[in-house]
C-alpha cells in the first residue's frame, strides 16, 4: 500500500465546472480530490478539517464570495495552500483583481473561461502545487537535545524517518532517533518523545506504544504488518494487529 496522496479541492458554484476539473486532474495519478463545494459554508468546513494542497476556487459561491475563503485560509496557522482562483465577473466587479492580489495568498488568477487556460497550463500549475507542498514539509524545525553522552547535538525533527526503543534499555531510559544517514540515541521517556513531536507538528503514528513509531512522510509502502521507510530497504517495523485498521486510515 502506497502512502497518502496528495488533495485538491474545487469549489465552484457550477457542479458541471467542477466536475470538468476533476476529470482533468485525473491525469495526475498523485492528486486526489476530496470532492467539491459550491456554497461558502461547506467550503469553509471542508477546507478547516481536511486542508488540500490545491484549492481550485472560483469568485461567486452560493451564499457569499470566495472573500470569505481566502479570509479563513489566511486565518489557519500553518496552512498555506496553492490557490488557483478563477471568475467570470471581473467586468463587472473591476475590483475583484485589486482586492484578491494585494489582500490574499493567491497563486494563480484566472479569469474564465477556464479550459483553455488548464489545457495549455494545468500540467505547470500542478508542479508548482507539488513544488510548494514540498517546500512547506522540508521548513526546518530544529530543536537541542542531549545526546547518551551528554553532548548538545541540533537536530531537524523534520528529518526523523522514525524513532525506536534501544534493544538493551528495557526501562524506556534510551531511545534511538533514526535519520536517513545516522541515528542518535537520547535519554528520553517516551511521553517526552511524543509531545516533542506534537508541539513541533510532526505527522507520526505509533506503530508499537512505547517501542516504536515511524513519521508520515518517510513511509514508503506498507504491506501489513510491515512498514517500509525511503532510503531504507533493509529496515522494517512492525505495526501491532490492533492498530493495522488505523494505520492505514491515517495513511490515507
Amino acid at each position: 500500500m502506497r502512502v497518502s496522496k496528495l488533495t485538491y479541492l474545487v469549489v465552484e458554484n457550477a457542479p458541471d465546472v467542477c466536475e470538468g476539473i476533476i476529470r482533468r486532474m485525473e491525469l495526475y495519478t498523485n492528486w486526489q480530490s476530496i470532492g467539491y463545494c459550491v456554497g461558502v459554508k461547506e467550503t469553509i468546513i471542508k477546507i478547516k478539517n481536511e486542508k488540500p494542497q490545491l484549492i481550485f476556487l472560483d469568485w461567486g459561491l452560493n451564499g457569499g464570495s470566495a472573500y470569505e475563503v481566502l479570509q479563513t485560509i489566511q486565518n489557519l496557522t500553518e496552512y498555506n495552500p496553492y490557490i488557483i482562483f478563477n471568475t467570470g465577473f471581473q467586468k463587472d466587479n473591476p475590483e475583484i483583481p485589486q482586492e484578491i492580489l494585494n489582500n490574499y495568498k493567491v497563486d494563480k488568477y484566472l479569469v474564465k473561461p477556464l479550459w483553455e487556460n488548464l489545457r495549455n497550463n494545468l500540467s505547470t500549475y500542478v508542479q508548482e502545487a507539488e513544488d510548494k507542498n514540498n517546500n512547506q514539509n522540508n521548513k526546518s524545525k530544529t530543536i537541542w537535545l542531549q545526546d547518551e553522552n551528554g553532548h548538545k547535538v541540533l537536530l531537524d525533527l523534520n528529518k526523523i524517518t522514525c524513532i525506536v526503543q534501544h534493544p538493551t534499555e528495557q526501562r524506556c531510559r534510551n531511545i534511538f532517533l533514526i535519520f536517513r544517514e545516522n541515528e542518535i540515541t537520547v535519554p528520553l521517556q517516551w511521553q517526552k518523545i511524543y509531545e516533542m513531536l506534537k508541539v513541533n507538528e510532526i505527522d507520526f503514528f505509533i506503530t508499537k506504544h512505547r517501542y516504536h513509531l515511524v513519521t508520515k512522510k518517510f513511509v514508503e509502502k506498507f504491506e501489513k504488518p510491515f512498514v517500509r521507510l525511503k532510503g531504507m530497504t533493509a529496515f522494517k517495523i512492525d505495526v501491532v494487529k490492533e492498530n493495522c485498521k488505523d494505520f492505514e486510515d491515517w495513511l490515507l
